[in-house]
């Protein structure tokens, strides 16, 4: 009887065994069922507790291109005569800037020219290749020209203390002759501001195709005219040579060794367009020396003063301005002008000293700005009559005769 029993009992463990086992079976044949039944969710899909997101992809770099400069579209010729057929050639008399007391006047340009504006700065050019190039020329940058434009009226602003003269045209020509021939002005000048436009021969030897000398000399006369107006020949020829920073060796040299009379009030007219090249050379150059004593009183400062005192007179009547050099310095020689100017250029005051140095050879240095500008004595030689003197620092030209 008991072993029946345990014979029972064990078979009752090996069924519910069996059982336990298929159920098993059961549920991993449904999990597979399942798994193929449902489809698989997309990929990266991240699931925060019951909500599924799909993470926005990061947009892909920019791809860089190259920087293209298309020339900007010519303007539309405006419908005035001037700009049909060749341009007149305007009343110049031996100046290179237009009187300073006249209102200004609307650019003109030929409208064969191509044109590029840039900060308010006009550059018209005509274009086409260099002529008779040389190794190492350079065809016209105007988009390089007329940022350098805006920076240069930006430095004349600040030098004068008045507002930078906001819209301007530069007209470049092809060559010297052409920019003569176009525009009436003698040869003997280099470049020309005639009240509406600045104008200048390109010149192929530079880096952007303009010589910056003449670029600076003829912005400060546009500067002045516009923020300034009405002023003495001796302040705008002066400063604007003072700008552009090249002196004049020879007239000066020339005025140190024989000292005259004179007279600075010929010097206060508006405009040098009466005086002869000969004549205009030494108004130039009496011009800048003016300046130069004006520095030598005040520091740089003292331009902006004088701009001051020139827009109190005029307040007073349009022309009042014109007796400037009175106004700062009344009762002021020729002779301390010229003081001043030997002692900027060799060191020492008119007098005995300075003749024993006419009674060899002057040599000069310096010549690209006038802050560097100096002259010496050296022995005269018999063999030349231009040479270089090497004996003393800086180097400098040596002639026999200035």
């Amino acid at each position: 009887m008991l072993g029946c029993f345990g014979v029972s009992h064990a078979r009752g463990r090996s069924s519910e065994i069996a059982v336990i086992v298929g159920l098993f079976g059961l549920c991993v044949v449904l999990w597979l069922l399942r798994g193929a039944i449902e489809p698989a969710p997309p990929p990266n899909v991240s699931r925060r507790g019951d909500v599924a997101t799909t993470p926005v992809p990061s947009p892909a770099p920019p791809v860089s291109q190259p920087t293209v400069q298309t020339s900007p579209p010519r303007p539309e010729p405006r419908e005035s005569p001037e700009l049909r057929g060749p341009e007149e050639s305007p009343e110049f008399r031996g100046n290179d800037a237009v009187d300073p007391c006249t209102a200004g006047v609307e650019p003109r340009f030929s409208s064969s020219y191509d044109t590029v504006v840039a900060q308010g700065i006009t550059v018209a050019w005509s274009p086409g290749e260099v002529t008779n190039p040389r190794p190492y020329d350079v065809t016209i940058k105007p988009t390089a020209v007329a940022y350098l434009v805006t920076g240069l009226l930006a430095e004349a602003a600040d030098l004068t203390g008045t507002r930078r003269r906001e819209r301007l045209t530069v007209v470049l020509y092809p060559s010297k002759n052409d920019f003569v021939a176009r525009t009436g002005i003698p040869a003997w000048a280099d470049g020309l501001y005639d009240g509406g436009a600045v104008r200048l021969a390109v010149d192929p030897g530079t880096d952007l195709g303009v010589n910056t000398t003449i670029l600076r000399h003829e912005l400060m006369h546009a500067q002045l005219h516009t923020a300034v107006g009405c002023m003495p020949a001796w302040f705008n020829e002066g400063l604007a040579m003072y700008f552009a920073g090249t002196p004049p060796a020879r007239p000066w040299v020339q005025m140190l060794r024989s000292p005259d009379d004179f007279d600075l009030t010929s010097l206060q007219a508006s405009t040098l367009a009466h005086l002869p090249g000969d004549r205009a050379e030494r108004a130039y150059a009496e011009s800048l020396a003016m300046i130069l004593f004006l520095i030598d009183r005040s520091g740089e400062a003292g331009i902006k003063t004088a701009v001051q005192t020139l827009a109190a007179a005029v307040r007073e009547s349009p022309r009042a301005g014109l007796t400037l050099w009175e106004r700062l310095y009344p009762r002021t020689r020729h002779r301390d002008v010229l003081n001043v100017l030997a002692q900027k250029v060799f060191g020492m005051a008119l007098g005995s000293e300075l003749d024993a140095v006419f009674t060899a050879t002057v040599c000069c240095y310096g010549f690209r700005t006038v802050r560097a500008f100096g002259c010496r004595g050296a022995p005269a030689r018999s063999d030349k009559t231009t040479w270089i003197d090497q004996s003393s620092s800086p180097h400098a030209v040596c002639r026999a005769t200035w």
